[in-house]
């Protein structure tokens, strides 16, 4: 087996040079020449580090990234601005994954209780804002239950919403969570790069769009549409964006369908060739330059 050797650079200290003699002294003068020479031999090291001796310049510098993806198949109402989400950090050196949670009141039932459904009715917010797509838990919430869609009340507060799992459960105290935020712990100029696989299980062409907010504003002119053909056919798209992000701010991606036929599809491991799975959504987010003074 090959051994791998990790390198690291070492920045140099400036040396304590010896204090001058008052008269000319040989002894002194060698003594100052060895000290600038071991300090000028660091300077030399971490440079040829720095730039690469063997062509392979900037190989030992370790820069903010991160990788995410998700592997559970995401769905949107028609027409309705939904988060991507991720449930997987692939790499990551200083660039996260952060979550939006809400704390709330509700009831889960058909509608017209006493009866299982999957209408999400919430009476209170404690904290926070409700988004499409969050994970509930609390009480015995089946495992695995997210919110689909809000059908009144007020956006991302008290009203009704619709899960993914029927059941009936009493009023109780729920958490909602979504992982979506890709957060910067150092500030810079960032690449974001993603790809996405759409699905269309309509007869007829469909159109999705995609789009970035920062620190949840929507970033101006990041929109992009997508033409995703007929016929349960998948379509990957994909493209990189540049953004600023001062320290603990954070990006996240969103999307909205003119159809509830288009999802982003998580796809399972396959043979015949054996080959992986296949993400829902994967993005990276990598460190470019400070931000300009």
């Amino acid at each position: 087996m090959a051994t791998i050797v990790t390198n690291y650079l070492r920045p140099p200290r400036a040396p304590n040079l010896a204090v001058a003699t008052v008269e000319y002294e040989q002894r002194y003068q060698d003594q100052l020449n060895n000290q600038l020479r071991i300090y000028f031999n660091e300077l030399d090291n971490i440079t040829r580090g720095l730039l690469g001796s063997d062509n392979a310049g900037g190989k030992f510098l370790q820069t903010p990234y991160g990788s995410f993806q998700d592997g559970t198949s995401q769905t949107a109402p028609a027409n309705t601005a939904q988060v991507m989400r991720f449930d997987t950090t692939n790499y990551s050196n200083v660039v996260s994954l952060g979550s939006h949670t809400a704390v709330f009141t509700g009831t889960i039932d058909d509608g017209t209780p006493p009866g299982a459904g999957t209408v999400l009715t919430v009476s209170a917010i404690t904290s926070g804002v409700i988004y499409l797509g969050m994970t509930l838990t609390g009480g015995a919430i089946t495992a695995g239950t997210k919110v689909v869609s809000q059908t009144s009340g007020t956006a991302g507060g008290t009203g009704a919403y619709v899960v993914s799992v029927s059941q009936e459960r009493t009023s109780l105290t729920i958490t909602g969570t979504v992982q979506s935020e890709i957060v910067a712990t150092n500030p810079g100029i960032y690449n974001l790069q993603f790809n996405a696989q759409f699905q269309n299980v309509n007869a007829a062409d469909q159109i999705a769009s995609v789009w970035l907010k920062k620190v949840g504003t929507d970033v101006v002119g990041s929109n992009r549409f997508v033409t995703v053909p007929l016929g349960t056919q998948n379509t990957v798209a994909g493209w990189s964006y540049m953004v600023s992000l001062d320290a603990a701010e954070y990006v996240e991606l969103w999307w909205s369908t003119n159809s509830t036929d288009i999802s982003l599809a998580f796809a399972a491991a396959a043979t015949t060739p054996t080959r992986p799975s296949t993400a829902s959504v994967i993005a990276t987010l990598s460190f470019v330059s400070a931000l300009p003074a």
